[in-house]
């Protein structure tokens, strides 16, 4: 619960940060940065622990320590400039931005609870 609780805390934290202080493009050029930059770490540490470099507790560890946290940093950066982005013309692009960026939080609520 409380791993699930400090993840949302992350995506939550740089949503905010992308609805209030960066400009709406560069949080979603941001978020996109840090997504494939996530998605490197994993896929290393992964080829790492397929080649017997690094025992399989250690990668998983550190892909939950590193990639997990960087790659809700980046998706909360992206769907927070996507919804301000889309702001302006407040059709079906706008509730479809809204309800994804509010999916991952309603889900990470859901899973800190459900135990």
């Amino acid at each position: 619960m409380l791993l699930a609780l400090a993840l949302l805390a992350f995506y939550i934290s740089s949503l905010a940060v992308a609805f209030a202080f960066t400009l709406a493009r560069q949080a979603v050029v941001q978020g996109i940065g840090l997504c494939a930059a996530a998605g490197v770490a994993t896929l290393t540490l992964w080829l790492l622990m397929r080649s017997g470099l690094v025992e399989p507790w250690l990668s998983i560890g550190m892909i939950g320590v590193i990639a997990l946290p960087g790659g809700l940093i980046g998706l909360g950066l992206a769907l927070g400039g996507l919804v301000r982005i889309t702001a302006q013309h407040r059709g079906w692009k706008h509730g479809l931005a809204c309800v994804c960026a509010a999916t991952p939080a309603v889900l990470g609520i859901y899973a800190a609870f459900a135990q």
